[in-house]
């Protein structure tokens, strides 16, 4: 039997676009059960802090395989095949973060990762950090940080820092609501381009949203004159970071996040995802 697929002039119209608007070089959706996922640059996970890639019937890898089972009362259903990386917080401690380093500088980047808000998700009173990323040394100019700060309800604002923690917090916007984003996949898509120069100013800092229901993304930050220049370093651009990370107000309950297709991209990857949801070509068989 002979299974060709006939894609419709439209559905590879349609393909090419999403093909020549995003050009991906590493996306990880933890199919192969651990961290050894890599590129052509030495794209490399850090070592797991407090996370662990799961499936929906338990633990297969943190630092090294593992077979345990899922505790009572968890859910851990991934958003595209059968793993995703769980971040735990357990009841009373600061840390769960996932470090990673790009293998080369990246002047124009765009990271993107479906993630999913904890079921029992109620923020402290303190910032907690989201996403961290920069050129060569952490916390210093070319750093940019995303923060959430609480917005009085149990629910959080997302905050960002153009120089890492060591400058002040800008953009607060509205981010998790509660009860009402419990339990949401959300995919986002954050951006930094390097600026030109140590004096120019001229650097981008972007994040965008769009909730597993929605059909477009919409803007959280946007600033198009950022210092983005990291003057300890020969390189600029951004080649490392982490995923989540410290909470200054830890969480009461074991509060566990999970994150699914993490990628890289040189161009913005947004019209690409919003494909995701579109039929597949149809099949003929021969017989």
């Amino acid at each position: 039997m002979i299974r060709v697929r006939l894609f419709s002039a439209t559905a590879l119209t349609l393909a090419l676009a999403a093909a020549a608007h995003a050009e991906t070089v590493f996306t990880d959706s933890f199919e192969s059960g651990d961290m050894s996922a890599t590129n052509s640059h030495g794209f490399n996970w850090g070592k797991n802090n407090r996370t662990s890639v799961v499936t929906e019937q338990g633990v297969v890898y943190s630092n090294g395989d593992k077979d345990i089972s899922i505790p009572s009362g968890r859910d851990w259903e991934p958003k595209h095949g059968d793993h995703s990386l769980r971040f735990r917080y357990a009841s009373g401690k600061y840390m769960s973060e996932q470090r990673f380093d790009l293998g080369r500088h990246y002047d124009d980047l765009w990271l993107s990762y479906w993630i999913r808000v904890p079921v029992n998700f109620t923020h402290g009173s303190l910032n907690n950090k989201f996403l961290s990323i920069w050129p060569q040394e952490y916390d210093r100019a070319g750093t940019v940080t995303w923060q959430t700060r609480p917005n009085g309800t149990g629910g959080a604002n997302l905050v960002y820092q153009d120089g890492g923690v060591t400058s002040g917090e800008v953009g607060s916007t509205q981010f998790i609501s509660v009860p009402d984003d419990r339990g949401r996949w959300m995919h986002v898509v954050a951006r930094v381009k390097a600026a030109s120069s140590s004096n120019s100013n001229d650097g981008i800092i972007q994040f965008y949203r769009r909730w597993e229901s929605e059909n477009s993304y919409t803007k959280i930050h946007e600033k198009t004159n950022a210092d983005t220049w990291d003057d300890s370093s020969s390189e600029q651009g951004i080649s490392q970071g982490y995923v989540l990370g410290w909470a200054n107000d830890a969480y009461n309950t074991d509060t566990e996040w999970l994150i699914d297709h993490f990628a890289v991209d040189t161009e913005s990857p947004m019209d690409n995802v919003s494909t995701e949801s579109r039929p597949n070509p149809p099949v003929l068989t021969l017989d």
